[in-house]
């Protein structure tokens, strides 16, 4: 049986997932009047160069043997692969989305708003789909269903690999997954304002910025879990550097580091 606490912190999870950028993006629009095209070519560029080009790409380079080889070295499958490969996919796509698809809404509000469709889908498509079915699963599970209906499409060995996973996780791993969706929304959206500010300065240098700033997000959390340490170890590095994207976020504003459409006051 999957536990009550598991699947509640599962929906937890989901709920945060899904609702967190929907309620900031409905908020902002209410407040600051944000453009709704800006969230939607943020979340279109994410779905174009990490799920249809990164991702496959990666895929293809994994079956190659000298790849293997140099992915079996935790650095660089943590810095190189995790990290800096994600960093210049993502931040080059910001870059052209903002140049040429809003080139005429550069404004510190519409930065928000960018960040919001990139950090929201991402979290959407990467681990929100996957809680809804993991909490299906385990719902099925518990009254029997997934031995007579999923297991027999799955095939024995996968279908206990699943349910094992699901019934012998810790149900704190499960609330971990969304807290660290929430962190990396922050954090998506002060990335945002950055390669905003190298565009409306005409300064591609930022752009390397925070290529380098994504590699130091997505990098070392997967080292510390390889040298042993908790989950939590690395949630809580996460949250440190949401925190400082949260205070780099509203000291902008405070600034009027991007205001007005199409003008900086930097």
């Amino acid at each position: 049986m999957v536990s009550t606490l598991s699947i509640g912190f599962m929906l937890f999870s989901a709920l945060l997932i899904f609702l967190f950028p929907l309620g900031l993006a409905v908020y902002m629009y209410k407040k600051e009047g944000i453009s709704l095209k800006a969230i939607l070519v943020g979340a279109a560029v994410f779905i174009l160069f990490q799920i249809l080009i990164r991702i496959p790409l990666l895929n293809v380079l994994n079956t190659q043997p000298w790849f293997q080889g140099l992915a079996a070295n935790i650095f660089f499958s943590a810095m190189v692969v995790g990290g800096l490969s994600a960093g210049i996919s993502e931040e080059i796509g910001r870059y052209l989305g903002f140049r040429f698809f809003l080139k005429n809404e550069l404004s510190w509000k519409n930065g928000i708003a960018y960040g919001i469709g990139h950090g929201g889908i991402e979290a959407v498509l990467l681990v929100g789909t996957t809680y809804i079915n993991n909490i299906v699963s385990s719902i099925m599970i518990n009254n029997g269903a997934f031995d007579r209906v999923i297991a027999p499409q799955l095939g024995s060995e996968l279908a206990a690999l699943i349910k094992t996973q699901l019934i012998e996780t810790s149900p704190f791993l499960f609330l971990a997954g969304g807290l660290e969706r929430l962190f990396a929304i922050i954090i998506q959206i002060a990335l945002s304002l950055i390669v905003l500010y190298a565009v409306v300065k005409r300064r591609f240098s930022f752009v390397i910025y925070a290529i380098l700033l994504h590699t130091l997000v997505n990098g070392p959390p997967v080292i510390l879990l390889h040298q042993g340490l908790s989950i939590w170890a690395a949630e809580f590095y996460v949250l440190i550097l949401a925190a400082i994207a949260l205070f780099f976020i509203l000291r902008s504003r405070k600034l009027s580091v991007l205001d007005g459409e199409g003008e900086s006051n930097f």
